[in-house]
């Protein structure tokens, strides 16, 4: 999620229906379970909700047929991955049982259709991000919470001896 989320940011995490409300939606930022290993979470965005169409052509994303502007949306190589910039494709890579069943059962004409109680999840840092794209959908249940700001944002730099850190104030109660 960097530069949304910077290594050292600790964060205040509300619960889903407390905070939002409401169902999930387009554009949300969330702390889900990882479907491969629900003792670990993430913190990704939400791109797809059930119903909608996915894909991926040369970085540019679409939802449901439109090219979505993601302001918040960071690529850092100047190559194009065949699979993770182009997709749903065949992937080079082994991935999750769950990405597997997703890209068999789950695409048609070309795009990814969310299923009903599931949700489609990427990374800001589109280059380097652990998500949809590896693990599969995501559900309504994996869903722990929303984060509502950076309440502490500690910089360390363990290259120089001794460590460096330094607190980032600027960050402090930053709302996401």
């Amino acid at each position: 999620m960097e530069d949304t989320l910077l290594p050292g940011d600790r964060i205040l995490v509300g619960e889903i229906g407390a905070r939002l409300g409401r169902e999930p939606k387009f554009g949300d930022i969330v702390v889900h379970r990882y479907p491969p290993n629900r003792a670990e979470t993430f913190i990704k965005r939400i791109v797809g909700v059930p119903g909608d169409r996915l894909r991926i052509v040369n970085k540019q994303f679409y939802r449901n047929g439109a090219a979505v502007a993601e302001q918040y949306a960071k690529h850092v190589t100047s190559y194009v991955d065949a699979y993770r910039d182009n997709f749903p494709s065949t992937p080079k890579m082994r991935l999750s049982l769950e990405a597997v069943e997703m890209l068999r059962d789950h695409v048609q004409g070309g795009e990814v259709v969310v299923p009903k109680g599931q949700y489609f999840v990427l990374g800001d840092n589109r280059d380097d991000s652990l998500d949809s794209r590896y693990f599969g959908f995501i559900s309504k249940s994996d869903i722990v919470g929303r984060p509502l700001l950076v309440y502490l944002s500690i910089e360390s730099d363990s290259g120089k001896s001794p460590p460096v850190t330094r607190i980032r104030w600027e960050r402090f109660f930053k709302s996401l």
